[in-house]
Protein backbone atom coordinates (compact mmCIF):
# COMPACT_ATOMS: atom_id res chain seq x y z
CA UNK A 1 0.00 0.00 0.00
CA UNK A 2 1.39 3.71 -1.22
CA UNK A 3 2.11 6.25 1.75
CA UNK A 4 -0.52 7.94 0.58
CA UNK A 5 -3.27 5.23 0.61
CA UNK A 6 -1.64 4.53 4.51
CA UNK A 7 -2.87 8.19 5.65
CA UNK A 8 -6.35 7.42 4.10
CA UNK A 9 -6.69 4.18 5.79
CA UNK A 10 -5.59 6.47 9.23
CA UNK A 11 -8.14 8.57 8.75
CA UNK A 12 -11.29 6.39 8.05
CA UNK A 13 -10.26 4.85 11.60
CA UNK A 14 -9.47 8.33 13.38
CA UNK A 15 -12.42 10.41 11.81
CA UNK A 16 -15.00 7.52 13.76
CA UNK A 17 -13.63 8.79 16.65
CA UNK A 18 -14.06 12.63 16.69
CA UNK A 19 -10.78 13.38 17.05
CA UNK A 20 -8.81 16.80 16.01
CA UNK A 21 -7.12 16.03 12.75
CA UNK A 22 -4.68 17.43 10.12
CA UNK A 23 -3.64 17.28 6.89
CA UNK A 24 0.33 18.57 6.89
CA UNK A 25 2.12 18.97 3.94
CA UNK A 26 5.94 20.16 3.49
CA UNK A 27 5.66 23.14 1.05
CA UNK A 28 9.05 24.42 0.92
CA UNK A 29 12.30 23.57 2.15
CA UNK A 30 15.81 25.45 2.49
CA UNK A 31 18.96 23.63 3.61
CA UNK A 32 19.26 19.63 5.33
CA UNK A 33 15.62 18.64 5.72
CA UNK A 34 13.77 14.47 6.86
CA UNK A 35 11.86 15.16 3.40
CA UNK A 36 11.26 16.88 0.56
CA UNK A 37 8.50 19.60 -0.14
CA UNK A 38 5.43 17.56 -1.55
CA UNK A 39 5.47 15.08 1.72
CA UNK A 40 2.12 14.64 3.35
CA UNK A 41 0.71 13.75 6.66
CA UNK A 42 -2.31 13.16 8.82
CA UNK A 43 -1.62 14.12 11.86
CA UNK A 44 -4.02 13.55 14.60
CA UNK A 45 -4.19 15.65 18.09
CA UNK A 46 -2.51 12.66 20.33
CA UNK A 47 0.84 13.53 17.98
CA UNK A 48 -0.15 9.92 16.19
CA UNK A 49 0.43 10.38 12.44
CA UNK A 50 0.11 9.07 9.03
CA UNK A 51 2.80 9.61 6.32
CA UNK A 52 5.55 11.50 7.58
CA UNK A 53 7.23 15.05 7.17
CA UNK A 54 9.47 13.80 9.68
CA UNK A 55 10.96 11.34 12.08
CA UNK A 56 7.91 12.42 14.36
CA UNK A 57 8.72 16.00 15.81
CA UNK A 58 7.24 18.47 13.49
CA UNK A 59 4.44 16.46 13.63
CA UNK A 60 4.31 16.89 17.41
CA UNK A 61 4.26 20.25 17.22
CA UNK A 62 1.63 20.52 14.48
CA UNK A 63 -0.87 17.76 16.78
CA UNK A 64 -0.20 20.66 19.88
CA UNK A 65 -1.91 23.69 17.27
CA UNK A 66 -4.94 21.67 16.18
CA UNK A 67 -7.89 23.97 18.76
CA UNK A 68 -10.67 23.29 16.52
CA UNK A 69 -10.34 25.82 14.10
CA UNK A 70 -10.78 24.69 10.37
CA UNK A 71 -8.61 26.91 8.96
CA UNK A 72 -5.83 26.32 7.31
CA UNK A 73 -2.08 27.92 8.42
CA UNK A 74 1.77 27.63 7.44
CA UNK A 75 4.14 26.90 9.87
CA UNK A 76 8.02 27.26 9.38
CA UNK A 77 10.38 25.18 11.30
CA UNK A 78 13.93 26.21 11.84
CA UNK A 79 15.94 23.25 12.08
CA UNK A 80 19.69 24.77 12.81
CA UNK A 81 20.66 22.89 16.47
CA UNK A 82 19.37 26.02 18.53
CA UNK A 83 15.76 25.38 18.18
CA UNK A 84 14.59 22.90 20.46
CA UNK A 85 11.07 21.47 19.19
CA UNK A 86 9.93 18.80 21.88
CA UNK A 87 12.60 18.84 24.41
CA UNK A 88 15.49 18.27 21.89
CA UNK A 89 17.54 19.97 18.75
CA UNK A 90 17.31 18.99 15.52
CA UNK A 91 20.71 20.29 14.42
CA UNK A 92 19.99 19.66 10.65
CA UNK A 93 20.81 23.33 9.61
CA UNK A 94 17.92 22.97 7.39
CA UNK A 95 14.43 25.04 7.55
CA UNK A 96 10.79 23.67 6.88
CA UNK A 97 7.56 25.42 5.49
CA UNK A 98 4.66 23.55 6.38
CA UNK A 99 1.01 23.81 5.02
CA UNK A 100 -1.46 22.77 7.52
CA UNK A 101 -5.21 22.08 6.89
CA UNK A 102 -7.46 21.14 9.51
CA UNK A 103 -10.12 18.93 9.21
CA UNK A 104 -12.72 18.47 8.16
CA UNK A 105 -11.94 19.91 4.97
CA UNK A 106 -13.83 18.07 1.90
CA UNK A 107 -11.69 20.24 -0.86
CA UNK A 108 -8.18 18.65 1.00
CA UNK A 109 -9.88 15.32 1.17
CA UNK A 110 -11.37 14.59 -2.15
CA UNK A 111 -7.91 15.90 -3.68
CA UNK A 112 -6.36 13.65 -1.65
CA UNK A 113 -8.29 10.81 -2.50
CA UNK A 114 -8.15 12.22 -6.12
CA UNK A 115 -4.31 11.62 -6.44
CA UNK A 116 -4.67 8.27 -4.60
CA UNK A 117 -6.51 6.95 -7.39
CA UNK A 118 -4.17 7.80 -10.53
CA UNK A 119 -1.97 5.79 -11.93
CA UNK A 120 -0.19 8.07 -13.57
CA UNK A 121 2.05 11.47 -12.12
CA UNK A 122 -0.45 14.65 -11.77
CA UNK A 123 0.37 18.42 -10.48
CA UNK A 124 -1.51 19.43 -7.98
CA UNK A 125 -1.81 23.39 -7.44
CA UNK A 126 -2.76 24.16 -4.25
CA UNK A 127 -3.73 27.95 -2.82
CA UNK A 128 -1.60 28.35 0.20
CA UNK A 129 -1.00 32.41 0.09
CA UNK A 130 -3.84 35.52 -1.04
CA UNK A 131 -2.34 39.30 -1.23
CA UNK A 132 -5.09 41.18 -2.21
CA UNK A 133 -3.86 43.38 -5.36
CA UNK A 134 -7.29 45.03 -6.16
CA UNK A 135 -10.92 45.20 -4.62
CA UNK A 136 -12.20 43.34 -7.47
CA UNK A 137 -10.54 39.98 -6.57
CA UNK A 138 -12.04 37.06 -7.07
CA UNK A 139 -13.70 36.26 -3.44
CA UNK A 140 -14.56 32.48 -4.30
CA UNK A 141 -10.79 31.92 -4.43
CA UNK A 142 -9.43 30.67 -0.53
CA UNK A 143 -6.61 29.56 0.61
CA UNK A 144 -7.10 25.76 0.35
CA UNK A 145 -8.41 25.81 -3.78
CA UNK A 146 -7.28 23.21 -5.45
CA UNK A 147 -7.10 22.29 -9.26
CA UNK A 148 -5.39 19.34 -10.80
CA UNK A 149 -4.20 17.79 -13.71
CA UNK A 150 -3.02 14.33 -14.66
CA UNK A 151 0.01 13.98 -16.91
CA UNK A 152 -1.86 12.61 -19.82
CA UNK A 153 -5.05 15.07 -19.27
CA UNK A 154 -6.82 12.20 -18.97
CA UNK A 155 -8.20 12.89 -15.41
CA UNK A 156 -8.64 16.66 -13.75
CA UNK A 157 -9.74 17.33 -10.15
CA UNK A 158 -10.79 20.70 -9.47
CA UNK A 159 -12.90 22.27 -6.31
CA UNK A 160 -15.30 24.37 -8.28
CA UNK A 161 -13.61 27.84 -7.30
CA UNK A 162 -10.48 27.80 -9.31
CA UNK A 163 -11.39 25.96 -12.46
CA UNK A 164 -9.33 29.07 -14.50
CA UNK A 165 -6.30 27.44 -13.10
CA UNK A 166 -6.76 24.77 -15.86
CA UNK A 167 -5.15 27.57 -18.52
CA UNK A 168 -2.21 27.89 -16.59
CA UNK A 169 -0.72 25.63 -19.45
CA UNK A 170 3.14 27.23 -19.25
CA UNK A 171 2.78 26.78 -15.46
CA UNK A 172 1.50 23.13 -15.84
CA UNK A 173 4.46 22.33 -18.81
CA UNK A 174 7.03 23.89 -16.00
CA UNK A 175 5.82 21.73 -13.03
CA UNK A 176 6.03 18.13 -14.90
CA UNK A 177 9.50 18.51 -16.58
CA UNK A 178 10.85 19.72 -13.38
CA UNK A 179 9.36 16.79 -11.62
CA UNK A 180 9.52 18.29 -8.15
CA UNK A 181 7.13 19.90 -6.30
CA UNK A 182 8.01 23.75 -5.33
CA UNK A 183 6.28 26.75 -4.84
CA UNK A 184 5.32 29.18 -7.73
CA UNK A 185 3.72 33.30 -7.19
CA UNK A 186 1.07 34.25 -9.87
CA UNK A 187 -1.15 36.99 -10.54
CA UNK A 188 -4.59 36.09 -11.29
CA UNK A 189 -8.24 37.82 -11.72
CA UNK A 190 -6.51 40.47 -9.71
CA UNK A 191 -5.01 38.81 -6.89
CA UNK A 192 -1.50 37.64 -5.99
CA UNK A 193 -1.48 34.13 -5.33
CA UNK A 194 1.13 31.78 -4.04
CA UNK A 195 0.27 28.78 -5.70
CA UNK A 196 1.89 25.32 -4.36
CA UNK A 197 2.62 23.42 -7.23
CA UNK A 198 2.72 19.96 -6.12
CA UNK A 199 4.03 16.82 -8.31
CA UNK A 200 2.30 13.59 -7.75
CA UNK A 201 4.51 10.19 -8.51
CA UNK A 202 2.25 7.06 -7.92
CA UNK A 203 3.16 4.34 -5.88
CA UNK A 204 5.48 2.04 -8.19
CA UNK A 205 4.05 -0.70 -9.62
CA UNK A 206 5.55 -3.91 -9.73
CA UNK A 207 4.71 -7.36 -11.49
CA UNK A 208 6.57 -10.44 -10.66
CA UNK A 209 6.64 -13.42 -13.10
CA UNK A 210 6.97 -16.45 -10.84
CA UNK A 211 5.91 -18.67 -7.85
CA UNK A 212 9.45 -19.27 -5.67
CA UNK A 213 10.74 -18.22 -2.17
CA UNK A 214 12.42 -15.31 -3.95
CA UNK A 215 9.44 -14.07 -6.24
CA UNK A 216 7.30 -14.11 -2.92
CA UNK A 217 9.47 -12.26 -0.61
CA UNK A 218 9.89 -9.76 -3.49
CA UNK A 219 6.32 -9.15 -3.72
CA UNK A 220 6.31 -8.99 0.02
CA UNK A 221 8.88 -6.23 0.27
CA UNK A 222 7.83 -4.29 -2.70
CA UNK A 223 4.43 -4.31 -0.07
CA UNK A 224 6.39 -3.29 2.77
CA UNK A 225 8.22 -0.22 1.08
CA UNK A 226 4.85 1.08 -0.67
CA UNK A 227 5.39 -0.09 -4.46
CA UNK A 228 1.95 -1.87 -5.55
CA UNK A 229 2.94 -5.58 -6.39
CA UNK A 230 1.00 -8.30 -8.84
CA UNK A 231 2.66 -11.62 -8.75
CA UNK A 232 1.80 -14.11 -11.83
CA UNK A 233 1.97 -17.93 -11.07
CA UNK A 234 3.50 -20.46 -13.78
CA UNK A 235 -0.14 -21.66 -14.10
CA UNK A 236 -1.52 -18.40 -15.38
CA UNK A 237 1.82 -17.71 -17.57
CA UNK A 238 0.86 -20.87 -19.35
CA UNK A 239 -2.87 -20.27 -19.71
CA UNK A 240 -2.58 -17.19 -20.71
CA UNK A 241 -2.52 -16.03 -24.67
CA UNK A 242 -1.52 -12.21 -24.64
CA UNK A 243 -0.32 -10.99 -21.03
CA UNK A 244 -0.69 -7.37 -22.46
CA UNK A 245 -4.18 -7.65 -23.33
CA UNK A 246 -4.87 -8.91 -19.56
CA UNK A 247 -2.62 -7.42 -17.83
CA UNK A 248 -2.68 -3.94 -18.94
CA UNK A 249 -0.72 -2.00 -16.71
CA UNK A 250 2.48 -3.89 -18.01
CA UNK A 251 3.08 -1.41 -20.09
CA UNK A 252 4.15 1.18 -17.25
CA UNK A 253 5.19 -1.77 -14.49
CA UNK A 254 8.47 -2.72 -13.41
CA UNK A 255 8.65 -5.94 -14.59
CA UNK A 256 10.64 -8.95 -12.67
CA UNK A 257 10.60 -12.09 -14.70
CA UNK A 258 11.80 -14.84 -12.24
CA UNK A 259 9.85 -18.25 -12.96
CA UNK A 260 12.94 -20.26 -13.28
CA UNK A 261 11.65 -21.98 -15.86
CA UNK A 262 13.62 -21.92 -19.37
CA UNK A 263 10.08 -22.15 -21.45
CA UNK A 264 8.08 -19.77 -19.52
CA UNK A 265 10.53 -17.08 -18.35
CA UNK A 266 10.76 -17.11 -22.90
CA UNK A 267 7.25 -16.92 -23.36
CA UNK A 268 7.25 -13.58 -20.62
CA UNK A 269 10.39 -12.26 -22.45
CA UNK A 270 8.89 -12.52 -25.85
CA UNK A 271 5.79 -10.48 -25.18
CA UNK A 272 7.00 -8.01 -22.83
CA UNK A 273 9.87 -7.18 -24.73
CA UNK A 274 6.72 -5.89 -27.48
CA UNK A 275 5.49 -3.69 -24.19
CA UNK A 276 8.57 -1.68 -23.71
CA UNK A 277 7.75 -1.57 -19.91
CA UNK A 278 10.21 1.39 -18.05
CA UNK A 279 12.06 -1.42 -16.27
CA UNK A 280 12.68 -5.65 -16.98
CA UNK A 281 14.58 -7.24 -15.02
CA UNK A 282 15.02 -10.80 -15.53
CA UNK A 283 16.45 -13.40 -13.14
CA UNK A 284 19.72 -15.67 -14.17
CA UNK A 285 22.64 -15.77 -15.94
CA UNK A 286 23.51 -13.41 -18.60
CA UNK A 287 23.57 -16.34 -20.68
CA UNK A 288 20.68 -17.72 -20.00
CA UNK A 289 19.18 -14.41 -21.12
CA UNK A 290 21.22 -14.64 -24.39
CA UNK A 291 20.23 -18.19 -24.92
CA UNK A 292 16.39 -16.58 -24.45
CA UNK A 293 16.36 -13.96 -26.75
CA UNK A 294 18.31 -16.25 -29.73
CA UNK A 295 15.48 -18.46 -29.15
CA UNK A 296 12.81 -15.88 -29.80
CA UNK A 297 15.26 -14.71 -33.20
CA UNK A 298 16.75 -11.61 -31.28
CA UNK A 299 19.57 -9.95 -30.84
CA UNK A 300 20.76 -10.39 -27.59
CA UNK A 301 23.53 -7.75 -27.96
CA UNK A 302 20.84 -5.20 -28.93
CA UNK A 303 18.58 -6.34 -26.33
CA UNK A 304 20.87 -6.24 -23.25
CA UNK A 305 22.01 -2.72 -24.53
CA UNK A 306 18.62 -1.33 -23.98
CA UNK A 307 18.67 0.72 -20.49
CA UNK A 308 15.00 0.02 -19.45
CA UNK A 309 16.56 -4.04 -19.62
CA UNK A 310 18.22 -5.73 -16.23
CA UNK A 311 19.46 -8.92 -16.82
CA UNK A 312 21.31 -10.19 -14.20
CA UNK A 313 18.42 -8.33 -12.26
CA UNK A 314 19.17 -6.48 -8.91
CA UNK A 315 22.13 -4.20 -7.73
CA UNK A 316 25.54 -6.15 -6.65
CA UNK A 317 25.09 -6.96 -3.30
CA UNK A 318 26.39 -10.04 -2.49
CA UNK A 319 23.04 -11.52 -2.37
CA UNK A 320 22.34 -15.27 -1.41
CA UNK A 321 19.40 -15.82 0.03
CA UNK A 322 16.23 -14.94 -1.39
CA UNK A 323 15.38 -12.37 1.03
CA UNK A 324 18.42 -10.81 -0.23
CA UNK A 325 17.94 -11.60 -3.73
CA UNK A 326 14.58 -9.72 -3.05
CA UNK A 327 16.18 -6.73 -1.84
CA UNK A 328 19.03 -6.55 -4.59
CA UNK A 329 16.06 -6.46 -6.70
CA UNK A 330 13.91 -3.59 -5.10
CA UNK A 331 16.79 -1.51 -4.46
CA UNK A 332 17.44 -1.40 -8.22
CA UNK A 333 14.00 -0.79 -9.17
CA UNK A 334 14.30 2.27 -6.25
CA UNK A 335 17.39 3.58 -8.58
CA UNK A 336 15.86 3.18 -11.73
CA UNK A 337 12.54 5.26 -11.35
CA UNK A 338 14.78 8.17 -9.09
CA UNK A 339 17.31 7.94 -12.15
CA UNK A 340 20.02 8.05 -9.54
CA UNK A 341 23.11 5.69 -9.45
CA UNK A 342 23.65 3.68 -6.60
CA UNK A 343 26.04 5.10 -4.26
CA UNK A 344 27.29 5.31 -0.67
CA UNK A 345 25.76 8.66 0.72
CA UNK A 346 29.24 9.44 3.05
CA UNK A 347 30.80 9.47 -1.09
CA UNK A 348 28.44 12.33 -2.41
CA UNK A 349 29.59 15.90 -2.16
CA UNK A 350 25.93 17.62 -2.63
CA UNK A 351 22.86 17.26 -0.86
CA UNK A 352 20.90 14.01 -1.02
CA UNK A 353 17.39 15.75 -2.40
CA UNK A 354 17.35 18.57 -4.94
CA UNK A 355 16.90 21.94 -2.96
CA UNK A 356 14.81 24.54 -3.90
CA UNK A 357 15.51 28.20 -2.64
CA UNK A 358 13.34 31.68 -3.17
CA UNK A 359 14.63 34.28 -5.62
CA UNK A 360 14.35 37.76 -5.35
CA UNK A 361 11.08 37.52 -6.95
CA UNK A 362 9.45 35.11 -4.86
CA UNK A 363 9.85 32.22 -7.09
CA UNK A 364 11.87 28.75 -6.50
CA UNK A 365 14.76 27.92 -8.40
CA UNK A 366 16.92 24.65 -7.81
CA UNK A 367 20.09 25.98 -5.59
CA UNK A 368 21.82 22.56 -5.75
CA UNK A 369 21.34 18.81 -7.28
CA UNK A 370 22.70 16.16 -5.53
CA UNK A 371 25.91 14.65 -7.01
CA UNK A 372 24.31 11.56 -7.72
CA UNK A 373 21.21 12.23 -10.01
CA UNK A 374 22.52 10.95 -13.88
CA UNK A 375 20.13 13.23 -15.34
CA UNK A 376 20.66 17.22 -15.24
Amino acid sequence: MSEIKDILALYTRASKENRKLAFATVISTEGPSYRSAGSRSLVIEDGTFGGGLSAGCLEGDIACRLDGSTTPFIVTYDLSEEDDIRGFPFGCGGSVEVFVEPLPNPGALNAVQWLSELNEPAVLLTVVRIDEVSKDGDEKIKVGARYGVSESGSSAFSDGTCDGFRDLNSLWRSAFQARKSKLVSIEFENRKLTLFAELFEPAINVVIFGDGEDARNLETLAHNVGMTATRISRHDIRSSVSLLEEIPSLMHAYAVVMTHDLNLDTKVLHQLLAAVPPYLGIMGPRSRTEKMLTGIGAIPAEILSREEVFAPVGLNMAAETPSEIALSIIAEIQTVSRKVQPKHLRDTSGAIHERWQKTESGSMQCDKKPTSTLHA
